[in-house]
C-alpha cells in the first residue's frame, strides 16, 4: 500500500486545550466508531460511542498532501451539559449517531428521543446548543443535512409533511427559519449537499428529486419493483449526473404475489441518470450491503462490499455497466475479512483513505494511491450503446456541420483506394467509394467489416455529389467500434454483432432526401443541423428515432429491429409509424401483428421480473402507437388486447392497503409533476395544534374532551364498510396525453390521443379505462368542469334575470348589462362548442346533446343581441329561451355521481323502451288519422257564424244547448247556444286527433 498523503496527529502545543489535548489519546483512546466530512471536504469530526465524545480536525493540503490539524473536542461531560443539563443516568442511556458537520465546525448529532426534536446541533468551537425555533419542528425528522452554502435542510413526516431550510447569521447561536415547503405524504427522504431533496413514494414505487432552491421538480427515478422499499442507501457521484441507488432484494411468490426481505441479503443495485431518470444499469449481488458509495476523482467507480455466509467481498463497480472490475490491486488498499469487517479501521470515502485507528489516525488521496493508479489503467474501459452515445455522435455531426458550413471538401478528395479504419484486433471498418454505375454525379459507397481474413459485406450506399471529381462523405469510428457515416441523404451507422459476427445496420436517420433545387453540400447541412437539433430536445438523452427506407428493401428489418428489445424500448412507436408509410405493401399487415406482439411480450416480461422502467417504456410506447395500429389494421383489436393485457395486479407489499377507505377505482398512488409550494396558513395551525395539545390535555382536560367529542362521537356512531381492497396497477402512460410542444392552434383544435379515439362504448367496460376516467375527474377534470358550470351558472342569471324582472323595475341601463355580459358569456360557451365540433365534425352532428346545448347556447345569445340593439323580442321566444337555458343547468348533474346514477336510469329505461315507443307512436298516428277521417266536420262551419247543419261532427251540433225555465216550471221557446271552439272536436285537425288519442289512452274523456 501506498503512504502517499498520509497524515499524522498535528498538535498546537501553544493553545492550553489543546495541550491537554496532546497528552491523551483522542477520545481517551476509545474506538472511533463514526466520522464525518464538511460539505467542502475541508472539516473532519469523530465520534466515540464508548465516552461519548466528539473530536474535530481541519483538513489541508501541502504538496499534494494532506494534512489534519486537530482543531477542538467535546467532552462526555461537556455534551452532557450541552444535550441535557441533568440527569446524569438519563444521558448515559441516551442513543447518539453522528449526522453530519458544516463548514462552519457546527454538529448534527442524532438523538433517540423526541422532545423538542430528535437531534442537537452544537458549535464545537464555542461548545454551545444551537437553537432552531419553527412551528411544526417539534418531533421526529426524516433527514436532515448541511448544505455547500451553509444552511441547514430539515425533512420531517409530522405534524405536516414538510422541509425546513434555516440559515445562520452574524455568528448567533440561533438559526432562522429562510422557508417551510410543503410536501406529499412519502415514505423516506434524503437531502444531498447540493441541496437536492429526493423523496421516496410507495405507491407509486418512485423516487422524486426536487432542487430546494428553486422548489423545481428536476427527475422521477422509476424504482425496480426487486427492491425492498425500506432502508435505501442513495449516493450521486461527484458531477450529479449519476444516482445510484441500492438496497435489500425481494423474494417473490408470483402466484400468492407475496413478497419480503431476501433471506440470504442478497444487494439490488440500480444506477439512474439524474438528467432523464432513465435506468443506467442495475445487478444483483448475494452479498449483504456494507459499504456503497462513489469513490475516484475523474473516473469514478462504485464501491460495494458485503458479507456472503462466512465470506466477505468488496467490488470496483463501473457505474454505466455495473460490471465488476479486477480487484487485484484494490485488494492492497482495503480488504477486510469476514471476521474483521465490523472492525476494520480504514474506509473510502469520495477520494479519502481513512484510518480510523485511535493510534494512528490518517487520511490519504485515494486518487494518489500507487495501487488505484495501476488499478485504473488496467481496468476495462466503458463504452455506451450507440444509441446513448449522444456526446460522441453529436460532435461528429457538429464538427462535420463546420465544415460544411465553411464550403470544405469531406474527407478529401476522391480517390479510388478503400479506406481502412481498424477497431484494435477484433475487426477492420474498410469503405469503398466508386463513381455509380448509372446515377450521375453519384458515388457508390461499399461498407465492409474484415474478421481475420473474412469480409463480411453489408450494402451499398448512394450518396450524391456536387460533381464528378469529389463527393460528400463523412465517417468516424466511435468508440464503442461502430462507425457513423454523415452525408447528403442523412446518418447511418453499422456495427458488428459480437456473437454473429454480422454486419448489420443499426441507426439511420434522414430529415428527407436531397432535393434537386439542392447542392448536396446544402443537403448535408440540413440533414446535419436537423440532427443536431433533434438530439439537444431528447429528454431521454438518446439518438433521435431512426428513419427506415421502404421495409420492401430493408431484407433485415426484422432481425435489426422488431427483435431488438432495445430498439423496441426506445423507439418503438416511431418504427411502427415508419411501417404505416408502406401501408399496401406485401408483408405489411404481419410485420404490424409481429411487432405488436413482440411490444407485449417484453412488456409483460419486464413486468414479471419487476423492471418497472422498462414495463413503463413498452407499455407507453404501445400506448402512443395504438391510433396507428387501428387506423392500419381494425382487424387486429390492438386497443383491446393491450387493455386487457394491462390489468395487472401490483406485485406483493405495494398491492397492499393499510386503510381501505377509498371509493372504487379511486387512485392511491398520485405524485404532482409540478414545483413544490411553501407552507399555508392551515398547515400553520396545525402545528400549532399539535405543539399546544399536549399542554391544553395536561392542564384542560375536560375542554379537550369537548373538543375531541366531535371526533369520537363520529369514531363510535360512523358506518365503517371496512372490506379488503387490492390495489391495480394501470400503466397508461402516454395513452392520454398530448403533445409537450403547445401551439395556440390549439385553443380551437387538439389533436387525438388513444383515449379520445374510443368511440366504441365496450371500451369502458375495461377496468383501466374506468380507473383512468375516475383519475382525470378527480386531479383535475371537475376543477375545468365547475369553472365551466360557473361561467354558464353567469350566463343563465344574467339572461333569466333581465327576462324575469319588468322594465319598470330595472333601468335600461342594468337591463344593458346584463345583456352584454349574457353575449359574453354565450361566445365563451360557443367556443367550447366549436372546438368540440373542429376535433370530432362527424361525431358532434350525430349527437343529439350537441344540438340541444347548441340550441341552449345560441338562443339566449341571439336574443339578447336583438333585445340590444333593436326591441324587446316576443314573449315566445324569451320563453323557448329561458326553458332550454334551464333545461341545459339541470343536465350539468350528470357529471356528479350522485346525481348522475338518475340521469342513467332514466336515459338507460329510455333506451330500453324506445321500440317500445315506436310502435306505441306508430298505433297512435293509427288510431288519431283513423278517428281524424271518422269525426271531422264534413260542412263548412265558423266559429263566429252559428250553423244548422245535419252534419252530426259540425262543431255547433256538439255544443250543449240551454232553455229559459220559468219559475213555475214552464220552459220557453228560446234557447242558448254555448260558442264552440277548437276543443268541441279534436278530431277537427289531424295534429289535435293526435292529442285526442293520447287523452283517450291516459283515461282523460273530458
Amino acid at each position: 500500500m501506498s503512504t502517499s498523503g498520509e497524515v499524522r496527529l498535528d498538535i498546537d502545543e501553544d493553545n492550553s486545550h489543546r495541550q491537554n489535548q496532546s497528552s491523551n489519546a483522542p477520545h481517551g483512546g476509545k474506538k472511533i466508531h463514526e466520522f464525518a466530512f464538511s460539505p467542502d471536504m475541508k472539516y473532519f469530526v469523530t465520534w466515540s460511542d464508548e465516552n461519548k465524545s466528539i473530536f474535530g480536525w481541519t483538513i489541508t493540503e501541502e504538496h499534494e498532501e494532506l494534512k489534519l490539524e486537530f482543531d477542538n473536542s467535546i467532552s462526555s461531560e461537556e455534551l452532557k451539559n450541552i444535550v441535557l443539563k441533568s440527569d446524569k443516568q438519563k444521558y448515559k442511556e441516551t442513543i447518539y449517531s453522528l449526522i453530519g458537520v458544516s463548514n462552519c465546525k457546527q454538529i448534527i448529532l442524532k438523538i433517540h428521543r423526541e422532545d423538542p426534536y430528535d437531534f442537537e446541533i452544537i458549535d464545537i468551537t464555542t461548545k454551545l446548543r444551537q437553537e432552531l425555533k419553527a412551528q411544526g419542528l417539534k418531533g421526529w425528522t426524516s433527514s436532515i443535512t448541511f448544505l455547500e452554502d451553509g444552511d441547514l435542510a430539515i425533512a420531517k413526516h409530522y405534524p405536516v409533511c414538510g422541509a425546513y431550510i434555516f440559515s445562520k447569521f452574524n455568528g448567533k447561536s440561533q438559526w432562522t427559519c429562510k422557508k417551510i415547503v410543503k410536501l406529499k405524504n412519502f415514505e423516506s427522504s434524503f437531502i444531498f449537499k447540493n441541496g437536492k431533496l429526493l423523496l421516496l413514494f410507495k405507491l407509486p414505487f418512485v423516487i422524486m428529486q426536487w432542487d430546494l432552491k428553486t422548489l423545481k421538480l428536476e427527475t422521477q427515478y422509476i424504482l425496480n419493483w426487486n427492491l425492498y422499499p425500506y432502508d435505501l442507501t442513495l449516493e450521486m457521484n461527484s458531477d450529479k449526473k449519476l444516482l445510484a441507488v441500492a438496497g435489500r432484494a425481494l423474494d417473490w411468490d408470483w402466484e400468492t404475489s407475496i413478497a419480503g426481505p431476501a433471506f440470504n441479503g442478497e444487494t439490488s443495485i440500480h444506477v439512474y441518470s439524474t438528467e432523464s431518470g432513465a435506468v443506467v444499469a442495475h445487478s444483483s449481488f448475494e452479498e449483504s450491503l456494507h459499504n456503497f458509495c462513489f469513490i475516484g476523482t475523474a473516473e469514478e467507480q462504485l464501491f460495494f462490499s458485503g458479507s456472503k455466509l462466512f465470506e466477505y467481498n468488496s467490488y470496483i463497480l463501473n457505474p454505466h455497466t455495473l460490471k465488476p472490475q479486477d480487484t487485484k490491486y484494490f485488494l492492497h488498499i482495503y480488504s477486510p475479512t469476514s471476521e474483521n469487517y465490523h472492525e476494520y479501521q480504514y474506509h473510502i470515502i469520495s477520494d479519502f483513505i481513512i484510518n480510523l485507528d485511535i493510534n494512528d489516525l490518517s487520511i490519504k488521496r485515494l486518487s494518489h494511491n500507487e495501487n488505484w493508479k495501476i488499478h485504473l489503467q488496467n481496468q476495462e474501459r466503458y463504452v455506451s450503446n450507440t444509441f446513448f452515445n449522444i456526446k460522441e455522435i453529436k460532435q461528429f455531426v457538429q464538427d462535420t456541420l463546420e465544415k460544411c458550413k465553411s464550403d470544405q471538401i469531406l474527407i478529401q478528395s476522391y480517390s479510388n483506394r478503400p479506406k481502412e479504419i481498424p477497431y484494435g484486433e477484433s475487426y477492420t471498418w474498410k469503405i469503398n467509394t466508386t463513381p455509380h454505375s448509372y446515377l450521375k454525379n453519384y458515388q457508390q459507397i461499399t461498407v465492409e467489416a474484415i474478421i481475420g481474413e473474412e469480409s463480411n459485406i453489408f450494402a451499398e450506399i448512394s450518396a450524391s455529389t456536387d460533381n464528378e471529381d469529389s463527393y460528400i462523405l463523412e465517417y468516424k469510428l466511435l468508440e464503442n467500434g461502430d462507425i457513423i457515416l454523415a452525408y447528403s441523404e442523412g446518418v447511418q451507422i453499422f456495427t458488428v454483432n459480437s456473437q454473429t459476427k454480422e454486419l448489420s445496420k443499426i441507426y439511420f436517420w434522414s430529415d428527407g432526401y436531397k432535393n434537386e433545387k439542392e447542392t448536396a453540400q446544402q443537403s448535408t447541412k440540413r440533414q446535419l443541423t436537423s440532427f443536431v437539433k433533434k438530439i439537444t430536445k431528447s429528454k431521454l438523452k438518446i439518438l433521435p428515432p431512426p428513419t427506415y427506407d421502404s421495409p420492401k428493401y430493408d431484407y433485415d428489418w426484422q432481425n435489426d429491429y422488431v427483435n431488438n428489445e432495445l430498439a423496441l424500448k426506445l423507439y418503438g412507436n416511431a418504427i411502427l409509424n415508419q411501417l404505416a408509410q408502406f401501408e399496401y405493401e406485401a408483408g405489411f399487415q404481419n410485420r404490424i401483428e409481429e411487432l405488436f406482439t413482440e411490444w407485449l411480450n417484453h412488456s409483460i416480461s419486464a413486468y414479471k421480473s419487476g423492471d418497472a422502467f422498462d414495463f413503463v417504456l413498452f407499455t407507453s410506447q404501445i400506448a402512443s402507437a395504438l391510433i396507428k395500429l387501428e387506423e392500419c389494421h381494425k382487424n387486429l383489436k390492438v386497443t383491446e388486447r393491450y387493455l386487457s393485457k394491462i390489468n395487472l395486479l401490483v406485485p406483493g407489499i405495494y398491492g397492499t392497503n393499510k386503510y381501505p377507505i377509498l371509493s372504487h377505482f379511486h387512485h392511491c398512488g398520485i405524485y404532482d409533476h409540478t414545483s413544490l409550494s411553501m407552507i399555508s396558513s392551515f398547515d400553520y395551525l396545525l402545528f400549532w395544534i399539535s405543539e399546544k395539545w399536549n399542554l391544553l390535555k395536561k392542564k384542560y382536560p375536560k375542554i379537550c374532551k369537548i373538543l375531541a367529542s366531535p371526533y369520537i362521537f363520529y369514531s363510535n356512531y360512523s358506518t365503517n364498510y371496512s372490506q379488503k381492497t387490492v390495489t391495480l396497477l394501470i400503466p397508461l402512460l402516454n395513452f392520454a396525453t398530448y403533445p409537450e410542444e403547445y401551439s395556440y392552434f390549439e385553443l380551437l383544435y387538439l389533436p387525438d390521443n388513444s383515449f379520445t379515439s374510443l368511440d366504441a362504448p365496450d371500451y369502458y367496460k375495461w377496468w383501466n379505462i374506468k380507473a383512468l376516467i375516475n383519475f382525470k375527474w378527480n386531479t383535475y377534470g371537475k376543477r375545468y368542469y365547475f369553472i365551466i358550470w360557473t361561467t354558464y351558472l353567469i350566463f343563465m342569471c344574467c339572461f333569466l334575470t333581465v327576462s324575469t324582472i319588468t322594465e319598470n323595475a330595472m333601468s335600461w341601463h342594468y337591463q344593458a348589462i346584463l345583456l352584454i355580459s349574457t353575449i359574453f358569456c354565450g361566445f365563451i360557451h360557443l367556443i367550447f362548442e366549436a372546438r368540440q365540433y373542429i376535433h370530432k365534425p362527424m361525431s358532434y352532428i350525430a349527437s343529439p346533446w350537441n344540438w340541444f346545448d347548441l340550441a341552449a347556447i345560441l338562443a339566449p345569445t341571439i336574443t339578447s343581441f336583438i333585445w340590444l340593439h333593436d326591441e324587446k323580442p316576443q314573449i315566445w321566444i324569451v320563453t323557448i329561451a329561458s326553458f332550454l337555458l334551464e333545461i341545459k343547468f339541470l343536465l350539468f348533474f350528470r357529471a356528479l355521481e350522485y346525481f348522475g346514477k338518475y340521469f342513467a336510469i332514466m336515459i338507460g329505461v329510455a333506451r330500453q323502451i324506445f321500440s317500445f315507443l315506436v310502435v306505441l307512436g306508430i298505433l297512435v298516428l293509427a288510431f288519431a288519422h283513423s278517428l281524424h277521417l271518422l269525426l271531422r266536420p264534413t260542412s263548412e262551419y265558423s266559429y263566429d257564424q252559428p250553423s244548422n247543419t245535419d252534419d252530426a261532427n259540425n262543431p255547433w251540433n256538439l255544443v250543449p244547448t240551454y232553455k229559459f225555465v220559468s219559475s213555475n216550471g214552464a220552459i220557453g221557446e228560446s234557447s242558448l247556444i254555448k260558442t264552440p271552439d277548437d276543443n268541441t272536436n279534436l278530431f277537427t285537425m289531424f295534429s289535435t286527433s293526435i292529442l285526442a288519442v293520447y287523452f283517450m289512452l291516459t283515461g282523460i274523456m273530458q
